[in-house]
């Protein structure tokens, strides 16, 4: 059975709406306030995209390539706010008045070169946060099977700032253990979500 979580309501009123401390060409940073249970107001420092429209602005692409023994599709790249390389699921914004699924679609033809039938794409509905702690920003997560022989891989059609970006498939049955020697061997940062993702895999295996 699930837990029956007390959750307070948080309060808002118009003299709490953000305070803008600073801002560059696509990021903003704001100071926000809100009022805890005890009615004692409090403050909170985040980040947020000045160019989405909506908190829930990008989609995160879980896809499994039907191989023998099945591959998860990754990609890496160079990160100037980490100074490395990292290891990330297929990922990326989506447009103004963009479908998610339309947006998963797109995203994983130009940064892998899978081209996908659209309703092979599930959504999940709900969407899940990226670091709460920092940043309003959420997204959609899409999950999609690739059968290998289907659909074989074209070139990538990447953006400019994504020059770094290179696609790689790791066995699902190993990822946690070949995640951490491609750390070391080729000094990378594991993605928290594909971390995540490595970590229930094994747990699975393990306990249930």
């Amino acid at each position: 059975m699930l837990p029956d979580l007390q959750l307070t309501p948080v309060q808002h009123t118009k003299d709490t709406l953000p305070t803008v401390l600073g801002q560059g060409n696509w990021l903003q940073l704001e100071r926000i306030s809100y009022k805890d249970n005890q009615h004692i107001e409090r403050t909170w420092e985040r980040c947020i995209r000045k160019t989405s429209t909506s908190s829930q602005d990008a989609v995160d692409i879980h896809a499994i390539i039907m191989t023998p023994e099945p591959e998860l599709l990754l990609v890496v790249q160079y990160r100037p706010a980490v100074d490395q390389y990292c290891v990330e699921f297929p990922s990326g914004l989506i447009d103004p008045g963009e479908d998610p699924v339309d947006a998963a679609a797109r995203e994983l033809r130009e940064e892998t070169g899978y081209n996908v039938e659209k309703n092979t794409i599930h959504i999940h509905k709900s969407p899940v946060c990226y670091e709460p702690g920092l940043t309003n920003s959420c997204c959609h997560v899409a999950q999609v099977t690739i059968q290998q022989h289907q659909s074989p891989p074209q070139k990538q059609a990447l953006e400019d700032d994504e020059w770094s970006m290179q696609v790689l498939q790791l066995p699902l049955k190993t990822l946690l253990d070949d995640l951490k020697e491609l750390e070391q061997k080729h000094h990378l940062l594991i993605d928290s979500r594909v971390h995540a993702y490595a970590s229930g895999l094994m747990m699975a295996q393990k306990y249930l």
